[in-house]
């Protein structure tokens, strides 16, 4: 059976979210948790049919659940939380081990997803909902977005020709993100593929399983990360230089100057090489000294 988690004192900050045992493994399996849970969930009428679709590359251990029952339709986002989701900033963790201090085990990430929600909150920034979370199995259910990524919609623009449009978007992504560090905290894994830009137009932040109290230099690491996985969609550094500029330029109405100082290191940027155009390189990180100055 659930229950309502009144307190958490051996988990230092975290939130009191509905702890479910979720149960997806198959059709049987998903229908019987929607059943028994669903009303919990927002699901209304009977459940009919649970579908579940794999969301981004198959390292990433995100699925998009569709529920069919007789009062609609309901979406989910599942979440897993595995020592093989590792995998997708594996290398960055081997190249910045020094600099950022991932979080490797699967029960510390999922933790430090669930406390990034409340602090996230407090500075006005959107996260997805979450319904429920499994500790046990290191699974959480969230509400799904409907919208793009950053990456898609750099990646969509780039093609178009037309990444001015995109530059309100990064200033705002700028300015909240200075908001997060302004509140003691680092979102740790900040890039662009991070954050979904809904179709109601609002910010959302995914991804938080690295998020955690922060400082200066931490700080430095989530803008360089969020520049230059930006950078890398260009040869050439005068689109990257604008849509990375308005970004800055967010950040700089509520961030610290230090921060971008950092951000622009050789220690902090170096786990880049190769991930960018060396002129789109050396193009970003002057540009985050010349605001930085």
């Amino acid at each position: 059976m659930f229950e309502w988690k009144k307190d958490h004192h051996h988990i230092e900050g975290m939130p009191s979210f509905l702890e479910l045992p979720i149960r997806l493994n198959g059709l049987t399996d998903r229908v019987d948790f929607f059943t028994e849970f669903g009303s919990l969930l927002g699901v209304r009428g009977e459940v009919i049919y649970v579908e579940v679709k794999p969301l981004g590359s198959f390292i990433n251990e995100v699925d998009h659940i569709i529920v069919i029952a007789t009062k609609g339709r309901y979406e989910f986002v599942l979440k897993t939380f595995s020592s093989w989701g590792l995998l997708k900033w594996f290398p960055l963790w081997i190249a910045s081990y020094a600099r950022a201090n991932f979080s490797i085990s699967g029960k510390s990430r999922l933790k430090n997803e669930l406390r990034a929600r409340l602090v996230l909150r407090k500075a006005g920034v959107k996260t997805p909902y979450l319904y429920c979370y499994d500790m046990k199995r290191m699974k959480a259910l969230y509400e799904f977005i409907e919208g793009e990524n950053l990456d898609e919609k750099v990646k969509a623009a780039r093609r178009d020709g037309d990444t001015n449009s995109l530059e309100d978007v990064y200033r705002r992504a700028g300015l909240e993100v200075a908001r997060i560090h302004s509140s003691g905290y680092i979102l740790g894994d900040c890039k662009p593929a991070n954050v979904i830009y809904s179709n109601t137009g609002q910010l959302y932040y995914v991804d938080l399983e690295q998020a955690r109290g922060g400082n200066i230099r931490l700080s430095g690491w989530d803008v360089c990360e969020f520049i230059m996985f930006t950078g890398r969609f260009f040869l050439l550094p005068k689109k990257a230089r604008k849509l990375c500029e308005a970004f800055l330029q967010g950040y700089l109405e509520e961030g610290d100057k230090r921060v971008l100082r950092e951000a622009a290191s050789i220690k902090m940027s170096q786990p880049f090489v190769g991930l960018v155009s060396p002129a789109v390189f050396q193009s970003l990180r002057s540009l985050m000294l010349e605001h930085a100055e």
